[in-house]
């Protein structure tokens, strides 16, 4: 099977093959440098560069500035980047603004987006809405909202990627979302945790298909997500 691992991070273990491709999302930048040295060790890997929501209020003076030049100067996309709302602690104007920047980074230099959303949905739509969703594709991972929420991103051509943690067997309102999403935005990761084989079959499972299938599906729609990143 041709395999598209549509979010992961470094540390990258296990075996590689050119049958698998991979996205490998940097999260501040502490990490972005390796991300793109991992890149270059084999045209498998697809290297994504940004700030996640959990270390905005940790990152230094002109972390967009810097950002910006790795993105020009390489070819990769933008994030992991979103909206985390689940700590009480959380600054939610300091990762809306974050959220923002990169967003306008992605629309800039044509690149694709990978976004992290928990319990920020409303925010993350309103924001898309204002800001425009990047022509060059768009994710959500590790897509754990509702049905009507997935609705509403597919309107704007977001892809929706489920993962390995989230098809887990107590996850039922996750299960029930991946049923309703079109073949046509649909993705699917391990987040780095298990293989992707085992994820197919286990999404296939819920929704009634082969897994061969699905993966041949996902795989077209991830060389889709990622066309401008594609050697």
């Amino acid at each position: 099977m041709l395999l598209f691992d549509a979010h992961r991070h470094l540390p990258d273990t296990g075996a590689r093959s050119p049958e698998e491709l991979r996205v490998i999302c940097g999260t501040c930048e502490a990490d972005w440098e390796a991300v793109l040295a991992h890149a270059a060790s084999g045209p498998e890997i697809i290297p994504m560069l940004g700030l996640h929501p959990w270390f905005v209020a940790a990152a230094a003076a002109g972390w967009e500035a810097r950002l910006d030049a790795l993105l020009r100067a390489h070819r990769a996309g933008v994030g992991e980047c979103g909206l985390d709302f689940a700590r009480e602690a959380a600054d939610r104007p300091a990762q809306e603004h974050a959220f923002r920047i990169q967003l306008r980074l992605a629309h800039a230099l044509h690149r694709p987006v990978a976004i992290h959303a928990v319990r920020a949905w409303g925010r993350l739509l309103d924001l898309l809405q204002e800001e425009g969703v990047p022509p060059a594709g768009a994710l959500v991972h590790a897509f754990s909202g509702s049905p009507e929420t997935a609705a509403a991103l597919q309107v704007m051509g977001v892809f929706l990627s489920f993962s390995a943690e989230g098809l887990g067997p107590t996850r039922t309102k996750i299960h029930e979302t991946l049923r309703t999403v079109p073949s046509s935005h649909l993705l699917l990761e391990t987040d780095g945790i298990g293989d992707l084989e085992r994820v197919i079959t286990v999404a296939a499972a819920h929704r009634g298909v082969a897994a061969e299938d699905l993966a041949a599906r996902t795989w077209k729609n991830g060389l889709r997500c990622f066309k401008g990143l594609m050697a």
